[in-house]
């Protein structure tokens, strides 16, 4: 029960605010890059960061081999988390030449996230262990 009353607290300033103001710095590295406002819809822009999307995930992968079944030992803590972060700015560029700016793409994770959970406690899953 702790763990929902921190998550509660922190989700607003965490999820809306922060997240606006890194949106904000990306679109104005974006702008200063390409030249491009943001958000615009750009398919050539979309299909771009689509194809970096795939080379940052394999990023991730490359710091860390643990879910390879062979050679797996290489873990690198920090390198990790500097390729999620590149994922997150990919991200950020796919939904920004989407032309979405970032509440509606924070909303749209709220009410995904939402419906993921409904789906799973229809299913008959009402394991509330991470309370």
């Amino acid at each position: 029960m702790m763990r929902k009353k921190m998550w509660k607290k922190m989700k607003k300033k965490t999820m809306s605010g922060d997240f606006a103001d890194l949106y904000k710095r990306q679109q104005d590295f974006q702008l200063m890059v390409t030249g491009n406002e943001t958000p615009v819809d750009i398919c050539y822009e979309f299909c771009y960061h689509m194809n970096a999307m795939q080379e940052e995930l394999g990023e991730v992968l490359k710091a860390d081999k643990r879910w390879k079944t062979h050679r797996n030992a290489h873990y690198d803590r920090d390198e990790k988390l500097e390729e999620l972060a590149d994922v997150a700015i990919t991200l950020m560029n796919l939904v920004m030449y989407s032309a979405f700016d970032s509440e509606t793409f924070i909303d749209a994770i709220g009410k995904k996230i939402s419906k993921n959970t409904e789906n799973y406690k229809k299913a008959g899953h009402n394991n509330d262990s991470n309370s």
